[in-house]
């Protein structure tokens, strides 16, 4: 197995495409070529936490990273939410309004409220082994619902919350050191808040890690816009952090909070008067809900005032990102192909 150790994942995806880049094999997919690691690859994250990527090459979608996120840990699988930050992402990943392989309905729903059953558990008997979140179902496997993470395993170690996720199919960019990063960390925060201790380590096994051909093309087209070198390890790589404000602050009232907060996204996107007083956990209240709000100013062509409100998101490093990513879409340097798709 190879391991990529990583700071966060800023620090992992340059050295990932590297890693396939230098040794990786060829191989053909049903959605074009790819370098597919030799043997299972585990990323190894020692602060999860950081999560959020800015860097313009890859040029990740925050708003689709975050609020997917807050749907998942809210269990939902319609795919009329996502729709609203990625275009038709119904179409192409779900049948008929429905993601089947949704990670958060399984979370919840599948065999139960696991992320509830997991939390009771490792409150009860932190020193347990047992702790294991099923993402695959046998008797649920069509050709919509064949997710590529499988399985998570949490334990407590130094009083930190480890934990692993294995997978069997990997797309590098808009998976592993993209979506998956952040959807991942959140829940890994998540379960460890609401037990009472801190994030630990998040491993990523991969059986099968790939790098898309095209990405690689898409990533030079947007160096050469950008007007900078080459060296795509060089480019990829964003060494500062900035700051990252906690998940969970009021633990009690959190599981209702991401459902109410929910409820008000939707009545954003859909151009409706919301009421926000409720809300008392400070990442829902001042970094998930101005994140909705600078989204749809930006989707109704209101540019300015998305740039505006984006600057109330009081965690640092989401503010930043939303930033650049609205900036990069305004600029007269981006208005070419290269950044007509961001995951």
């Amino acid at each position: 197995m190879y391991v990529i150790n990583a700071v966060n994942v800023r620090d992992a995806l340059p050295k990932a495409v590297r890693y396939l880049l230098q040794l990786g094999i060829k191989e053909e997919t049903r959605y074009g070529d790819v370098w597919a690691s030799r043997g299972p690859v585990c990323i190894h994250y020692h602060i999860p936490k950081q999560h959020v990527l800015v860097n313009p090459v890859r040029d990740a979608n925050p708003f689709f990273h975050l609020m997917e996120a807050i749907w998942m840990l809210a269990g939902r699988r319609d795919a009329a939410f996502l729709d609203n930050y990625i275009k038709d992402f119904g179409k192409k990943f779900g049948r008929d309004g429905i993601i089947w392989d949704a990670y958060g309905y399984r979370w919840r729903y599948m065999f139960g409220d696991q992320l509830a059953e997991i939390i009771a558990q490792l409150k009860q008997n932190p020193a347990t082994r047992q702790c294991v979140l099923q993402m695959w179902n046998h008797d649920l496997v069509t050709n919509d619902a064949k997710p590529c993470n499988l399985v998570a395993t949490f334990r407590i170690r130094n009083s930190l919350l480890d934990m692993t996720v294995f997978n069997r199919s990997n797309d590098l960019v808009w998976g592993c050191c993209g979506a998956n990063a952040v959807h991942f960390a959140i829940m890994q925060e998540y379960v460890a808040a609401m037990v009472g201790i801190r994030m630990g380590e998040y491993h990523q096994i991969s059986t099968n890690l790939h790098l898309y051909i095209e990405h690689v093309k898409l990533f030079q087209k947007r160096m050469k816009l950008l007007n900078l070198s080459e060296n795509l390890y060089v480019e990829l790589k964003t060494p500062f952090y900035e700051e990252a404000v906690p998940l969970v602050h009021y633990p009690e009232s959190f599981d209702n909070e991401v459902l109410e907060v929910m409820e008000i996204i939707d009545d954003i996107n859909k151009g409706k008067p919301v009421y926000e007083e409720s809300i008392t956990n400070p990442f829902l209240k001042d970094v998930v809900l101005p994140m909705a709000h600078a989204h749809k100013f930006y989707k109704t062509r209101m540019t300015a005032q998305a740039l505006i409100e984006i600057e109330n998101v009081t965690a640092e490093d989401w503010r930043r990102a939303g930033r650049e990513w609205i900036k990069r879409r305004t600029s007269v340097r981006v208005t070419e192909d290269a950044y007509d798709q961001s995951v």
